[in-house]
């Protein structure tokens, strides 16, 4: 959307001071609050990804135990450590211990060779917990919350920059309908004066001073209302366009551009183009898609509860030095362990309740992509209207232009009179008036249908 609008805008632009669409655009990008918040959520959740890598962190520890004035004295050190690993839901674990003075029979395993025990191994899951487990589904959640932080960025990014590109076009259309109301009153003061001098020298009868006087009186309220429009328009665009440090910026009328853009239709080839494209590009399908995802992690976690837990287990020792430990120097251990629930009710109906919400997001996307379609024909629509209006309301300031400039020559011929020339040139402006904000209509129908369709998201 930026460049096609973007585009409009500078090709209309004769100076440099003039205020630009493009200008807006990127204060926007630096400097407009919500937008700023908004991008804050990636950090949010780079962090819960952060935080669900941390229960793959590696562990260290070290245990210290004496025992003194019993019969049995002795000291022992145990450090270690273990690894979760991210396939299969494997884990290994390693670690020196050591174990010196007198033991009873029964803690015989406590006591090492001289210079302790040295150990390593691995726990692989068979069933449950192999493909996914407690800790994959977080990293897996985590990532897919990224996720949606990135698409909830486009979404509101595309939102704000529709509004901006309004408050912009609002800001120019109140400009020109200032211009215009500027102008007629000028013609009525410019005229003012040559019509007291006509009817002080008898050429004219009074009452057409005083019908030029009720006219100027009537385009200066007129230039006061219009006045506030252009003044309220460039508070409302100043939440937008902000300075260096943040501060809105209310633009005068000197960085108006000179020349509104023209108006263009959409044909059915290309609208049928974008409905495909908005069905593609839209973050709320993809959002959908992506919480689709986040329950379908839910899902395979249930399942593997619904798995026996079988667990494997390998492990080396090594004794080192010398003395009286009668094990060793080297063992290799294997064993496996075996653990079902009987009923499993927690895994069945966690299974239930996932379903039936993957179902739910299902007839969401249907909907939405029903309503993504609806929202771009109707935008569409609306830029077709719009611009057949500026069409048909350029004709009519035409054929105005040229009834008030006749009837302004019969005037001058002395053959109507002043009340009808006010008319004719109020009839013009009101026609130009009307043809601004058809042309302001379709700058924001056109907006609405660039939003609809995401082409924001489509630049590189």
């Amino acid at each position: 959307m930026r460049r096609l609008l973007c585009g409009l805008a500078l090709a209309c632009s004769l100076s440099a001071q003039t205020l630009t669409l493009d200008d807006v655009l990127a204060s926007v990008d630096k400097h407009y609050p919500p937008l700023l918040a908004a991008v804050l959520e990636r950090e949010v959740a780079a962090g819960g990804v952060e935080a669900a890598l941390g229960k793959f962190d590696f562990r260290i520890g070290m245990r210290a135990d004496t025992d003194q004035f019993g019969f049995y004295s002795n000291e022992r050190l145990n450090t270690g450590f273990d690894q979760y690993l991210q396939t299969w839901g494997a884990s290994v674990y390693g670690g020196w211990r050591v174990g010196r003075g007198e033991f009873a029979t029964y803690d015989g395993k406590l006591q090492t060779r001289t210079d302790g025990e040295w150990r390593g191994g691995v726990k692989l899951p068979l069933f449950r917990d192999r493909r996914i487990d407690e800790r994959r589904a977080d990293l897996q959640r985590a990532r897919l919350e990224r996720t949606l932080a990135d698409l909830s960025v486009d979404q509101q990014r595309v939102a704000i920059t529709q509004m901006a590109t309004r408050r912009y076009w609002d800001w120019v259309a109140a400009g020109r309908r200032y211009q215009v109301a500027d102008a007629l009153l000028k013609i009525a003061l410019q005229r003012d004066a040559q019509l007291r001098e006509s009817v002080d020298l008898g050429q004219i009868p009074p009452i057409e001073a005083v019908e030029n006087r009720r006219a100027i009186l009537q385009r200066q309220s007129q230039l006061v209302e219009q006045r506030r429009g252009l003044e309220n328009a460039a508070i409302e665009l100043s939440l937008f366009y902000r300075d260096a440090s943040g501060t809105p910026v209310r633009a005068g009328s000197d960085r108006l551009p000179a020349l509104l853009p023209g108006t263009e239709t959409i044909t059915e080839a290309a609208l049928a183009e974008d409905v495909e494209l908005a069905i593609r590009r839209r973050p709320e399908l993809r959002y959908l898609a992506t919480e689709r995802e986040q329950a379908r992690v839910d899902l395979q976690l249930a399942e593997n509860q619904m798995l026996p837990g079988v667990e494997l287990s390998l492990g080396f020792t090594a004794e080192a030095g010398g003395g009286p430990v009668k094990r060793g120097p080297n063992e290799l251990k294997a064993g496996i362990g075996f653990e079902l629930p009987f009923q499993r009710r927690s895994a069945s109906g966690k299974i239930m309740m996932v379903t039936a919400k993957i179902n739910q997001i299902r007839q969401k996307e249907k909907m939405t992509r029903d309503k993504i379609e609806a929202e771009v024909r109707d935008a569409a629509s609306a830029v077709r209207a719009a611009h057949e209006r500026v069409s048909l309301l350029r004709e009519e300031v035409t054929v105005a232009r040229e009834l008030e400039e006749a009837e302004r020559a019969r005037f001058d011929l002395g053959e109507g009179t002043l009340f009808l020339v006010n008319l004719r040139e109020q009839a013009t402006a009101d026609a130009a008036i009307r043809e601004l904000a058809a042309v302001n209509d379709w700058l924001r129908a056109k907006a609405i249908y660039e939003q609809s369709t995401a082409q924001l998201l489509a630049r590189p």
